[in-house]
């Protein structure tokens, strides 16, 4: 008959280890030792050494547009960082057919008063790269340039629409018509990036009195990037009338740059001020007003954004895309011009129906003109660029300037730059994406 004493003890010398380890911990000594707390506390899992980035001291690293490596051991002799080549701003001054094919700097303030750090489309990587914000001068550039400078005398009657290939350098053109714009005395509203104001990652409600919703953050901070790259000229333009906003009055002889000063320093009274500035800015003639929207194709999307019974919102139920719409479905400027970029990079902010008028299928020679047109795609409200794939010059120039800026080092011979043209199909993004590989 088996006792009942052999089942009060363990059964074997591992559970009888394991026993006393349970006994030990819950022991008061042992508890005293540790603070009082028997027991282990649970993880953090907000928090983990897996996604904390170590200080790295005093080291010297070699960083790319995705890796940081340590150079603190490296070969002088074979690793040693090459100077960044020096580079002119790009200005009114510099913005000519001699600089055509090579770099020019974009100014550091003029990005941090439009973006507070951060650059338009893909830009962020390549200027990380090079050191400092750099972008080529193409003729495409020239072009924009000399059109910008005809306008600001005689503004079109439609905006200009500048599109093309993911890539190909629709938002480095409208940064640069930007730069020279504010480097000539142009009142400058630029917009690095429109996704913001419908992407559902910014704070909005519902307008007072109004169907509209209104997102006082980003216009605020729009008219706050006005101020800083355009105060001259705001300040050399009268309002020419009595504007009211909130229980403020400006007065006919205040200037506009007094306008936007009411709109920062009540947040609430920026879609106001804004809606007031583009009122006046595009009436008056004493100087050019440049507009610049990128990723302009929001204007007509459906947004992330919903309303209070949850439905989506279409981007003109927004207040800050109500203001810009005008200018690009008819409304001109009396000195200036509009323009915007399209962006494919966001496909479920590019309407369908856009797309297809941006990009029609082709025409086909028929002797009826009535019956050459699809008349189920309409007529744009807006004129059309399309910004073209680099020259094989432009490609060169690109390579150079690589080279000089230490990403390729090795010689650069017209078979190198005509392979990575040819292979990249003379997309500069793709050209960047052959040379960097690795980093």
């Amino acid at each position: 008959m088996i006792s009942a004493t052999k089942f009060a003890q363990p059964a074997s010398r591992a559970a009888r280890h394991f026993a006393g380890i349970r006994l030990l911990s819950s022991s008061p000594i042992v508890a005293a030792e540790k603070g009082g707390n028997a027991f282990k506390p649970k993880a953090d899992r907000t928090q983990s050494m897996a996604f904390t980035k170590k200080d790295a001291g005093n080291k010297r690293t070699r960083s790319g547009t995705s890796t940081s490596v340590n150079m603190s051991s490296a070969n002088p002799a074979y690793y040693t960082e090459q100077p960044k080549p020096k580079l002119d701003l790009l200005s009114k001054d510099t913005a000519t057919a001699s600089r055509l094919n090579t770099f020019l700097q974009i100014d550091d303030g003029f990005l941090q008063n439009t973006g507070k750090g951060r650059f338009p489309g893909h830009l962020a990587a390549d200027f990380k790269l090079f050191g400092k914000p750099a972008l080529l001068y193409r003729k495409e550039t020239q072009v924009l340039v000399d059109q910008m400078a005809q306008n600001a005398e005689s503004a079109p009657k439609r905006a200009t629409v500048l599109d093309g290939q993911n890539g190909v350098g629709k938002s480095a053109e409208l940064l640069k018509l930007a730069q020279v714009a504010a480097t000539s005395g142009h009142i400058v509203i630029y917009a690095l990036s429109t996704l913001p104001w419908v992407n559902s990652s910014r704070p909005y409600g519902p307008g007072y009195k109004s169907d509209l919703f209104v997102q006082y953050e980003l216009a605020n901070e729009l008219l706050r990037s006005v101020v800083a790259v355009s105060r001259d000229a705001l300040s050399k333009v009268p309002l020419g009338k009595s504007v009211t906003l909130g229980k403020r009055t400006l007065e006919s002889g205040n200037t506009l740059a007094d306008l936007v000063d009411v709109g920062l320093q009540t947040p609430s009274l920026a879609h106001d001020a804004l809606d007031q500035l583009l009122d006046i800015a595009s009436t008056q003639t004493v100087v050019p007003v440049f507009i610049g929207l990128d990723e302009v194709n929001t204007l007509w999307c459906k947004t992330s954004y919903r309303d209070q019974e949850d439905n989506v919102l279409p981007a003109n139920r927004f207040r800050l895309a109500r203001s810009f719409l005008p200018f690009f479905e008819g409304k001109s400027l009396a000195k200036g011009w509009v323009v915007g970029a399209t962006s494919y990079a966001e496909v479920r902010f590019m309407p369908k129906d856009l797309k297809t008028r941006l990009n029609p299928p082709p025409a086909i020679p028929i002797a009826n003109p009535d019956l050459a047109r699809d008349p189920g795609v309409a007529e744009l409200s807006f004129d059309v660029r399309n910004i073209e794939r680099l020259s094989s010059a432009e490609a060169w120039g690109l390579m150079q300037f690589y080279q000089k800026a230490n990403i390729v080092t090795t010689p650069v011979t017209e078979g190198l730059v005509a392979k990575k043209w040819v292979y990249a199909n003379g997309n500069p993004r793709q050209m960047f994406a052959g040379v960097t590989t690795y980093f």
